[in-house]
């Protein structure tokens, strides 16, 4: 029988002691991990065309900010699905926020716990293994998960990484009421309570890119939010 292929790690971090670290603990759990130190050395590796299967990115580098390959990663047509964990000691609101809406999958604020970073770690990538290619059609809504698009009436709509998460959440569950804690534990999982406040804010910015749309993303007085076929 064929061995499986293990899961491979870029571990973006200048802290040779934290890198060291979480490598030996990914290595324990069944994973192969690569360090790279440097924005500058990232961008190599990403050059070489060398195959990952998830990035541990740091935000505070040496000569840069690891916003910068999140967003080279995310504007890549061979590298935009790739699932990405920021692990940064900027736990702001706001940094938490910027990094996700730039397409981040998960945010984790230093210190950490190498047993949480580890589960997050295989959360993402079983989601990233469920992820199907196939477009799901719904009223005026394509979504096309593997190119993580929507599009309306055949127009592709401008969405932040967010925007997409919460939209292609109600069109793959059409008519379903999801309640704001449901949502916030969906789209934000542990960082819930760091949304909660905002959660409104983005429904209603999807429902203005939606134009006439907009109305199919209903509120449910008392209960949450559904997303209707038509009217």
């Amino acid at each position: 029988m064929k061995e499986m292929r293990k899961k491979k790690i870029l571990i973006i971090e200048d802290n040779r002691e934290i890198a060291e670290l979480l490598s030996q603990a990914l290595n324990e759990a069944g994973f192969d991990v690569e360090i790279r130190g440097s924005l500058a050395q990232a961008f190599s590796a990403f050059s070489l065309n060398l195959n990952f299967d998830l990035v541990v990115l740091d935000l505070i580098l040496p000569d840069g900010n690891g916003l910068d390959l999140l967003k080279y990663l995310r504007s890549s047509h061979r590298y935009k699905n790739l699932p990405v964990i920021i692990v940064s000691a900027k736990g702001q609101e706001l940094d938490r926020v910027l990094g996700l809406e730039l397409g981040a999958d998960d945010y984790v604020v230093k210190p950490f716990s190498l047993r949480e970073v580890i589960l997050r770690i295989k959360k993402l990538l079983q989601k990233a293994e469920e992820g199907s290619s196939e477009l799901i059609s719904v009223g005026p809504f394509i979504l096309d998960k593997e190119k993580k698009a929507i599009y309306i009436d055949g127009k592709l709509l401008e969405l932040t990484a967010t925007e997409f998460k919460i939209l292609s959440l109600f069109i793959e569950n059409p008519h379903k009421v999801f309640s704001r804690e449901e949502l916030l534990d969906l789209i934000w999982s542990n960082e819930r309570e760091y949304y909660s406040r905002v959660l409104d804010a983005y429904i209603c910015r999807i429902r203005g890119k939606l134009g006439k749309a907009g109305e199919l993303l209903q509120t449910v007085r008392g209960l949450g939010y559904r997303l209707v076929t038509k009217l």
